[in-house]
């Protein structure tokens, strides 16, 4: 296998953290999702005196507790007092402003793949130990092919956050 480079070495590593890690953030995202219905669908049978059954424990309790205004609820109250200084924040607000962004766009050369191992790599950096990583690669791979995440030559583009560094 002929030598990688540094950055060669990189690219590979975001292009398996791409495939990788979008998938778990949308499977992740999916789960949350069905928490907050599963809890919805609890409370309403809960209102709707539902029998719990003897394994379970389910109740709804009701708290307050005092919690910052949110920045619309805030403006809104600016506004009332203060009607022309409201309506000149409103329309501050409202402006659009330009921002210069870097994405470093990156991916494979035609007639190129990544290697099992890359895979295990990105997904041993997450924490998981050599057995555990090949173990679920096959897995989180067959769910990102479903999804469409896992074309190897597609170009793609990930936002850099330069504000600390130097810019060339």
């Amino acid at each position: 296998m002929p030598e990688r480079t540094d950055i060669e070495k990189l690219v590979r590593i975001l292009i398996a953290g791409d495939i990788l890690y979008r998938p778990l953030k949308s499977l992740g995202e999916r789960g949350v999702r069905r928490l907050d219905k599963t809890a919805k669908s609890i409370y309403d049978l809960i209102e709707a005196d539902g029998e719990k059954g003897n394994r379970v424990e389910a109740r709804v309790e009701e708290s307050e507790e005092e919690k910052a205004r949110t920045l619309k609820e805030g403006i809104d109250e600016f506004s009332k007092k203060y009607p022309s200084q409201g309506k000149m924040l409103a329309e501050m607000i409202e402006q659009k402003r330009n921002a210069k962004n870097k994405c470093l766009i990156y991916g494979l050369k035609e007639g190129y793949k990544l290697s099992e191992e890359d895979y295990i790599q990105t997904i041993m950096d997450l924490g998981f130990d050599k057995r555990e990583a090949a173990s679920i690669y096959p897995h989180i791979i067959s769910y990102s092919e479903r999804e469409g995440k896992a074309i190897q030559q597609s170009e793609r583009k990930i936002l850099l956050t330069l504000e600390n560094k130097k810019k060339k």
